[in-house]
């Protein structure tokens, strides 16, 4: 039986063998098995599937497990008979390693991929998924390496161009929320968060909150600073202590109780610029 590393991760069955000895006493008491397959036709299934089996077979149902070898790259596997007679006649090949063969990406396809994503490959792919590649942005001509599983996991394909919520340069906001139903009368919550979408104010709302405002500021470090001087001013004269699982992102630590008030979001920017140490 040959097992990948993927398969022990996700938990469950490793031992495709196992499973079916398992599970075919259990679809046999809920009447799911209604074929018989004897010796001569189980040999044809796997002479079709270009397997042997690696048992000795007999006279068998659908649910009986085999343990069989593919004859073209010698990959063992295991089954049950109605799964490999399925998925020949839904033209899959019994054999896993064959058949993930047919998807493999290549250099290719890969690199047609990037190209509609706005990249320019500049290696071969070696065949490893998780090896960073390095390309090109066509649009800003920024330099980028990220690896094929990141691509299809969702990162942004350059940084600059598409991944504002990741680029510390980007423009980032400083928002206020107002939390009426947490704390003993309510608290304020100050944040920042980049400009690309609006996930992080739309989950704060979600969870209760009324959104005072927003205060757009040049990038991540000067957002960071605005939200210090507020909570270093705020938390110093009403402090609050609240269960970190009442607000998303770790925002429990960013709020203050709200029988002090709350700042002027663009006062507290104009303050930042001119120097001054305080936000109100």
């Amino acid at each position: 039986m040959d097992v990948s590393l993927p398969m022990i991760r996700r938990g469950g069955w490793t031992c495709q063998m196992c499973k079916w000895i398992e599970l075919g006493p259990r679809n046999r008491l809920l009447g799911a098995v209604t074929e018989h397959w004897s010796v001569a036709r189980q040999e044809q299934l796997l002479l079709a599937a270009n397997m042997r089996s690696l048992l000795p077979l007999g006279d068998a149902d659908g649910d009986e497990p085999v343990n069989y070898e593919c004859l073209e790259c010698g990959g063992a596997a295991a089954d049950h008979i109605f799964g490999i007679a399925e998925g020949l006649r839904l033209s899959w090949l019994p054999c896993a390693h064959c058949d993930a063969a047919r998807f493999k990406p290549t250099t290719t396809r890969i690199s047609a991929r990037l190209d509609v994503l706005g990249l320019r490959l500049l290696q071969d792919y070696s065949g490893d998924p998780g090896e960073a590649l390095k390309s090109v942005c066509r649009r800003c001509d920024t330099a980028r390496s990220v690896s094929w599983t990141a691509i299809c996991a969702g990162a942004p394909p350059c940084l600059r161009c598409d991944g504002a919520r990741l680029n510390p340069s980007a423009p980032h906001r400083v928002y206020l929320f107002h939390f009426p139903d947490l704390g003993e009368a309510g608290v304020y919550k100050v944040g920042i968060t980049h400009c690309a979408n609006d996930n992080r104010l739309r989950d704060h709302t979600r969870n209760g909150g009324l959104l005072l405002g927003v205060a757009q500021v040049a990038d991540r470090a000067t957002a960071l600073h605005v939200e210090r001087l507020i909570l270093d001013h705020y938390q110093a004269l009403a402090p609050v202590s609240l269960r970190r699982d009442l607000l998303p992102q770790g925002g429990a630590t960013e709020c203050w109780a709200a029988h002090i008030g709350f700042p002027d979001l663009r006062e507290a920017v104009e303050v930042l610029a001119s120097g001054v140490g305080n936000a109100r």
